[in-house]
């Protein structure tokens, strides 16, 4: 493996947050560490001091996380709090950091459970290094609707994990518009020696704040309220569907919910998947849907 790859940086860089995070540490402590550190392919004994810096600075731009050294010449990220915030470096560290985990500790594989995320993680170097660098993608993609696979080039915005999948939101030149594609439906992706400009009032967060998922974000949000018994509701307080979730009523056996998003298909579904403990009390026509659709479950049990 090319000590320059991407994905071997990446992994370096996500070894020194977490090593640092942990508090103060030395450069001979974080030396140390490194030596018996399974992202440490080449088994080197340190990290040279001008490697060191380039990976500061690399992942200041990336993940927006400063390492500082105090004047003890000790290591610490610069206001540690955000790495807790719900926000895309929490998730990417995350998922970095266990994979590093689960390599250092071997011997607890076996017990050690989570849910697995489809190929398309393998093509996450490539459109992370895409963005940074401002290229354009030529990405083969299979398509659900399409018989067959289709080659052309993206402009790649951001990234989204939803339900196990990395998503790539991206502006297509051929189809003049901002798509979103699924990462586990592309054969092919490499970069391109043409570049696109970034739109400079693009926020990702705020582009996907009204939504539940991967759908719906051109469309205008709706107020949903629900009921939901009593133990249910636990689930919701301390997993919230949608930065938008109010309780605003609580009571013995029930909650009410309130959301301001958009009603998709991703939404109503998670939404259904609570069963008979739910109610949907508003907008009427999706209470109506609700209706509807156990009106049409209960005939398929009429024997």
């Amino acid at each position: 493996m090319n000590k320059s790859s991407t994905s071997y940086l990446f992994g370096c860089y996500i070894w020194l947050v977490n090593t640092i995070a942990r508090g103060p540490i030395s450069r001979a402590e974080i030396d140390d560490k490194w030596a018996r550190a399974s992202v440490n392919d080449y088994k080197t004994d340190s990290i040279p001091e001008c490697t060191f810096h380039r990976w500061r600075n690399n992942i200041q731009l990336l993940f927006d996380v400063t390492i500082k050294c105090n004047t003890y010449g000790e290591y610490y990220i610069e206001d540690g709090s955000s790495l807790h915030d719900d926000d895309w470096r929490n998730r990417m560290l995350n998922l970095f950091a266990v994979n590093s985990l689960l390599k250092d500790c071997k011997e607890l594989r076996s017990q050690i459970l989570y849910e697995p995320v489809p190929s398309g993680e393998k093509f996450l170097s490539t459109v992370v290094e895409a963005m940074r660098d401002h290229c354009l993608l030529k990405m083969t993609y299979q398509s659900f609707t399409k018989p067959a696979p289709m080659t052309y080039n993206i402009a790649p915005y951001c990234l989204k994990m939803f339900k196990q999948r990395w998503y790539v939101l991206a502006y297509s030149p051929g189809k003049q518009k901002t798509l979103i594609y699924s990462l586990d439906r592309v054969k092919a992706l490499e970069p391109t020696d043409e570049h696109y400009t970034m739109p400079k009032d693009f926020d990702a967060e705020y582009y996907f704040r009204d939504t539940y998922g991967v759908s719906g974000m051109e469309d205008k949000p709706q107020v949903v309220e629900i009921k939901i018994e009593a133990f249910q509701a636990n689930f919701l307080r301390t997993l919230p569907l949608h930065p938008s979730q109010e309780e605003i009523e609580r009571q013995e056996q029930y909650s009410i919910f309130r959301f301001n998003v958009v009603p998709t298909f991703e939404f109503t579904q998670e939404l259904r998947k609570h069963g008979s403990v739910l109610e949907v009390l508003k907008p009427k026509w999706l209470r109506n849907d609700f209706r509807k659709d156990l009106e049409y479950q209960l005939s398929k049990y009429q024997d």
